[in-house]
């Protein structure tokens, strides 16, 4: 019983003390107010920045942090929370729900050393303090000795009669004088000072966290396009609250001194609203160039000079503008509302409910979100692409709407209402219906409860077809017309079809992405033709299809994204810099699992019964020809490159657009390409063409990855076989596209600009993520692209992905040594570690795609012990026997591999400590 309150005494106990004594410190040492403040702002940045290098599940998107970084997190933190976190690091999840982490180790030291460094400072405070009236005395002497003197001089002059103006300039004037008295007030004030303070240290600490990255990945360059998004991510609810605080402030400051009776019996006092909004966006456009003056300053330190004012520019357009509407609409409530206190309860509501994160789920119309930011990414291809001008749009039709609420307010206040204003309103309100309709063109409402009914009817209707027999895709021909200027592109493809089962097929389930347009589609027999409308058909065949037999898919469909709709990750087809998973939008045949509901709440609504399982390792292993042929045609805008899955059959020009033809035999149902103002480096390796695709301002890591590729191909090839195409692309993308860092296609690697491809992997040479680039993803190449083909089941990701990790291990300690790719090994030990306690532990061999913390970092650490258990060699020999003996058609599992390690070696020891390896959790 008393464990329970040794919590509260540890942390919240201690904590007071030393937040208290700190301040008691500041205040009777300088007895400044805005020492005081910042001291505490100091104290709140200091427990941020911690947080950040320990590694904490407290700060979203945190990277880990070396081990030795934890440390000193856990010894200087002043709340001691990262101390807790290091001596946590290795309990389970559940451990953490039922455990009390023991008062020892770094939390004990932590908790000691700042306790004793608050009674040091109580104790310095209580001496420094004085007890003794003498010095009240001395002031009131001084004051005695010195009796204020008032003079008088006689005025010569006479009095004049100023004549009165009321005219539009007179108005400009008294709008400016507002605005300057409430600057002055503002600037002068401390509460701006340690505002200006907060925000720079914050979003500061945000730009470095952006920068380094943490032990994963290597240092960002600290280009403009990553300072600005940096801004827009952070400023914004900061300034909503900013708005609500200073305009509350500002408008009542008059009222709480009595002076407003004054001030409202003058003419222009009519003004003092228009001055107070002066006053709080020029404050605003202030902190904007602050931010952007603190984002240059870290590009001059890092030394990444080239200065993108497009980038910053646009901090201004989607935080400093929505925020300054946001103020015009904020003094509408406090100019309307009676009592102070209530205007600013009402203000924090309109703040978290119209400018908030949680805007978007009470205002489902995107065009009546007038007060919100944009959390986009910034593109050195694309820029922040068409969703600029649409913001601008957007900013423009609430531009127009908080116009018409000012004018009704002031003719409600006046009373009065001329055809001038009337002309005006109607003006407004026509420029911002335009406005609103070029924002809106091509929108289309997403209601998620509606598409929650749709898989629920999808599922109850078709889930039978998941054991019945379908038509296999055997031959995929297609050409795929880009129009990236026109963010859209339009299909033709043809599907060859067999009967590979022992089963005749009499009805077929055809499924259409919902997000492409079918412009036409017919299903071909040798004895009929069904056309095909909607996004989802059940064809039932007159004459069932027999085994063997073949049939056809004909199909056009067209994509078109707008940026009220927002685009797909996978699917970005932008001005410069596209990425299309494709095969993603080709149609499918057969009930498709991915559809189902998750949520098991909703399924018990819609009676939907059992979630579709992931099969288990132990269910028979199957032989499935799944592999198709692919001949891909891309066309591009006449100024771009497509590059593809296969190898280059070949490429012209035609009608002032650029043809590309890809050709690839024997691959998963798994390709997709993309287009850009390409950069090209080519080299011939050993009778390979290595080609490398990327932006022009990015060429700092092209011979580097080129140098890579030709080691990882040396190393796989001589170890695992041979590569199985004639040609290796690295093909880089925007960072529209999002959810990797580098992903492996049949001859094709693609990665985004702002994770590996533009990394400063000079500022580090401990990290060498270009090694990972060419070893991991080129590895793929062998480990599930198209040699093996697991299905999906438990352990399939062991196949791929952390034979992938072993391979860049290997390859690691090829160019680097032994000792620096043990220290790359604690890295990923570190990461699941952390990990690890954050979800549900499986043995590896059973490991499922989402516990990617053990695919990829346990299984690093695995199989690097396994080639120290048995020798690099003997692992290497039993990965390439696995390939030998599992490819396709067969569909091979992690046991399969087992066995394979089990056969170098003929030790039963050494065969219990293999299992034990890859079975404990």
């Amino acid at each position: 019983m008393l464990v329970l309150p040794l919590p509260s005494l540890i942390f919240e106990g201690i904590n007071c003390i030393v937040v208290c004594s700190f301040l008691f410190f500041i205040s009777f040492t300088t007895k400044k107010k805005l020492l005081v403040v910042v001291g505490g702002l100091f104290l709140y940045v200091l427990y941020m920045i911690i947080l950040v290098f320990s590694n904490s599940p407290f700060m979203s998107g945190s990277l880990p942090q070396s081990l030795e970084t934890q440390k000193l997190s856990a010894l200087i933190d002043p709340f001691g929370i990262s101390s807790y976190f290091f001596e946590a690091r290795i309990l389970s999840a559940k451990q953490k729900n039922e455990m009390i982490v023991y008062f020892s180790g770094y939390l004990l030291m932590n908790r000691i050393v700042f306790l004793i460094i608050s009674m040091l400072l109580l104790v310095l405070t209580y001496r420094l303090f004085s007890f003794s009236p003498l010095s009240q005395n001395k002031n009131k002497s001084k004051l005695k000795n010195h009796p204020a003197s008032v003079s008088f001089t006689e005025n010569s002059e006479p009095f004049r009669t100023t004549r009165s103006t009321f005219g539009f300039i007179s108005d400009i004037k008294s709008v400016l004088s507002f605005a300057k008295i409430d600057l002055i007030y503002l600037f002068k004030s401390i509460t701006i000072v340690a505002v200006s303070i907060l925000l720079l240290f914050f979003v500061g600490m945000e730009m470095y966290a952006e920068i380094e990255k943490g032990i994963r990945l290597p240092q960002q360059y600290a280009s403009s396009g990553l300072m600005a998004t940096t801004i827009s991510e952070n400023f914004h609810i900061f300034g909503m609250l900013i708005v609500i605080y200073f305009i509350n402030d500002l408008f009542w400051r008059s009222h709480s001194s009595g002076f407003s009776l004054i001030e409202k019996s003058t003419y222009f006092s009519k003004n003092k609203l228009n001055g107070h909004f002066l006053s709080i966006s020029i404050l605003f456009f202030f902190l904007n160039v602050i931010l952007i003056f603190e984002g240059l300053i870290f590009q001059f330190i890092y030394s990444y000079f080239h200065i993108d004012w497009n980038a910053y520019l646009g901090t201004v357009l989607f935080n400093t503008f929505p925020l300054i509407l946001f103020s015009a609409f904020i003094l509408l409530i406090n100019d309307n509302i009676k009592n102070r206190f209530i205007a600013l309860g009402v203000s924090v509501l309109a703040g978290f409910t119209l400018a908030g994160p949680v805007s978007k789920k009470i205002i489902s119309n995107p065009l009546l979100r007038i007060f919100s930011d944009y959390k986009g990414v910034y593109s050195d291809f694309n820029g922040y692409g068409p969703y600029a001008t649409a913001f601008a749009e957007r900013l423009l039709f609430g531009l127009s709407v908080i116009a018409c609420f000012w004018l009704v307010n002031e003719c409600l206040k006046t009373k009065k209402w001329n055809i001038k204003q009337l002309i005006f309103t109607v003006i407004i309100l026509s420029f911002g219906a335009f406005a609103g309709n070029l924002f809106m063109k091509g929108y289309i409402p997403q209601n998620e409860d509606e598409k929650m009914v749709q898989s629920a009817q999808y599922e109850q209707k078709f889930k039978h077809y998941k054991n019945l027999a379908q038509p296999a895709i055997t031959d995929v021909t297609t050409e795929i017309q880009l129009y990236p200027s026109e963010n859209s592109y339009k299909i033709n493809g043809t599907y060859r079809l067999s009967n590979q089962t022992d089963k005749s097929i009499d009805r077929i389930l055809i499924n259409f992405n919902s997000d492409l347009q079918i412009e036409s589609a017919h299903f071909n027999t040798a004895s009929e033709s069904k056309k095909i409308a909607q996004t989802v058909t059940e064809l039932y065949l007159k004459k069932p299809l027999q085994p063997g037999e073949t049939a056809s898919l004909d199909f056009k469909i067209s994509y078109r994204w707008s940026a009220v709709n927002g685009h797909d990750s996978f699917n970005s087809i932008i001005e410069n810099g596209s990425f299309m998973r494709i095969s993603r939008y080709f149609p499918t045949f057969g009930y498709q699992a991915d559809n189902e509901i998750e949520n098991e709440e909703k399924r018990a609504e819609f009676k939907l019964g059992k979630q579709s399982e992931l099969k288990k390792l132990e269910a028979p292993e199957v032989f499935k020809k799944d592999f198709i042929n692919l001949d891909m045609t891309v066309s591009t805008e006449k100024d771009q490159a497509a590059v593809g899955t296969g190898d280059l059959i070949q490429q012209y020009s035609k009608d002032n657009r650029n043809y590309f033809h890809y050709r690839s035999n024997g691959i998963p149902f798994r390709f997709a390409f993309s287009s850009a103002r390409y950069q090209a480096k080519s080299a011939i390796y050993k009778g390979i063409t290595i080609n490398i695709f990327y932006d022009k301002k990015h060429s700092e890591n092209v011979d580097h990855l080129l140098e890579n590729a030709k080691i990882t191909l040396d190393y796989c090839t001589e170890n695992f076989g041979k590569y199985p195409f004639k040609t290796i692309n690295f093909a880089e993308v925007s960072s529209f596209t999002k959810g990797f860092a580098a992903t492996a296609y049949p001859s094709t690697i693609f990665m985004t600009e702002d994770m590996l491809f533009h990394a400063n992997i000079h500022a580090d040479q401990d990290q060498d993520v270009i090694n990972e680039l060419a070893g991991h993803e080129l590895s793929h190449l062998w480990w599930g692209n198209s040699q093996i083909d697991p299905d999906d089941r438990e352990g399939t990701t062991m196949l791929t992905e952390t034979l992938a990790m072993y391979t860049e291990m290997m390859i690691y300690k090829k160019m680097h040594g032994k000792e620096k790719m043990l220290e790359k090994l604690k890295v990923h030990q570190q990461i699941f570690d952390n990990e690890k306690g954050l979800s549900e532990n499986q043995p590896l061999y059973k490991v499922n795609g989402e516990n990617t913390h053990i695919s990829y970092s346990k299984g690093a650490v695995i199989m690097v012990k396994l080639s120290e258990l048995i020798g690099e060699n003997n692992v290497n020999t039993a990965l390439k026997n696995f390939l030998l003996h599992n490819q396709y058609p067969k569909k091979p599992t992690s046991l399969d591999l087992l066995r394979e390690f089990y056969k170098v070696t003929s030790n039963e020891e050494v065969r219990k400590k293999i299992y034990n390896l890859f079975s404990s959790e």
